[in-house]
Order: structure tokens, then sequence, then C-alpha cells
């Protein structure tokens, strides 16, 4: 067989091995989401945990994709009785790592659906910064993050500025969670009109 047509075929048992491998990838993303869905109540069990035991339940509750993550719940609960910056740390830290299960799924999608990839570059033309829409994303209390992952993962983002602008969105998001009973006095002792108000409601 000619030196050529062995490159050929080799070049092509590459490409199938990259496709295999990506549907592979995108089953495993898929099958992993929906088990952490189902178990969701069981993950949101806080009691008696850790730092390092919040930032597992953490990852584990943001590695699902297109799907409710209980998180935020999670690192409220354990502010009642931990410290609430160590917290937020904590709980940004393994959040942010569990988004890598979208980044992944849009690496691999990126390489199975022509479609996808259209979609894609038609988005990037108009995102200027996807660094910067990373971190708003990651910052607003709204499930919108996976479509960030999936796009980042899919434009071959640099995964460690995906990483830290994940993570600076998510710790100012659950700062705020974490210190909101501190944040609500705070403001109550401002505007005593507000404290009569919440007085009244209670």
């Amino acid at each position: 067989m000619p030196l050529y047509a062995v490159a050929a075929v080799m070049v092509d048992m590459k490409k199938t091995l990259r496709k295999v491998l990506s549907i592979i990838v995108v089953v495993l993303i898929v099958a992993l989401s929906l088990a952490i869905f189902i178990f969701r109540d069981k993950i949101g069990n806080v009691s008696n945990v850790s730092y390092l035991g919040l930032m597992l339940l953490c990852f584990l509750a943001n590695a699902t994709v297109f799907l409710p993550s209980p998180s935020l719940m999670i690192a409220a609960s354990c502010a009642l009785v931990m410290n609430p910056w160590l917290v937020a740390l904590c709980a940004a830290v393994g959040s942010a790592a569990g988004e890598f299960l979208g980044y992944a799924l849009g690496f691999a999608a990126e390489d199975l659906s022509p479609r996808f990839k259209k979609l894609l570059d038609k988005i990037t033309s108009k995102v200027h910064n996807p660094i910067l829409l990373v971190f708003i994303l990651a910052a607003l209390p709204l499930p919108l993050f996976d479509v960030a992952g999936v796009y980042s993962g899919g434009t071959k983002l640099n995964p460690l500025w995906f990483f830290l602008a994940c993570f600076l969105g998510k710790f100012i998001k659950l700062l705020v969670y974490t210190r909101a009973y501190d944040i609500l006095a705070w403001l109550v002792s401002l505007s005593p009109p507000l404290a009569d108000f919440l007085s009244g409601l209670l």
C-alpha cells in the first residue's frame, strides 16, 4: 500500500476514534447529570459536613448539565453553622470545578455536530469577551451558566481562564447568599421604617 494511502487511513482512524471518544464523553456526562439530579436530596444533606465535604457536595451539585443545582441551598445551610467566608470560598471552588462537565460536553459536542459548530461560530461573532461572559453568568442567581460552560468548551476557551472567571463569579454570588442574614440586618439598621415593615411581616 502506498505511503500516502496509509497516512490517509491513519487520519480516518484518528477521526473515527475521536468521534467515538466524544460520544462516550457525552453519554457519561448525561448519565452522571441524571444520576446526580435523581439523588439531589441526598447530596443536599449537609449535616455534620466539613469544608472539604462542602466542596465535594458543591462539585457534585454543579456536575449536572441543564438540570437544577442545589449548591446555593447547600452553601446557605452550611453558613448557618460555619464561617460564611470559608463556606463561600469552598463552595465556589467546588462549584467551579463541577462546571467542567458542561465544558467537557461542549468540547466533545463540537467534534460531533457540524450544526453545533455553526451555532458556536455565530455566537462567537457576537461575544467580544467570553471570559467576562462566564464571570457574569456565574455571578447571576439564574440557571443560565450551563450555556456558558458548553459554549466555553465548544470554543476551546482556556480552561484556566474558564475556571478563574467561573470561580470569581460564583464566589461573589455565594458570598451574598451566605451573608444574606448579615446584609439584611445591616439594611435594617440603616432604615428603621424597613425594620418596622419586616417586623410586621413576621
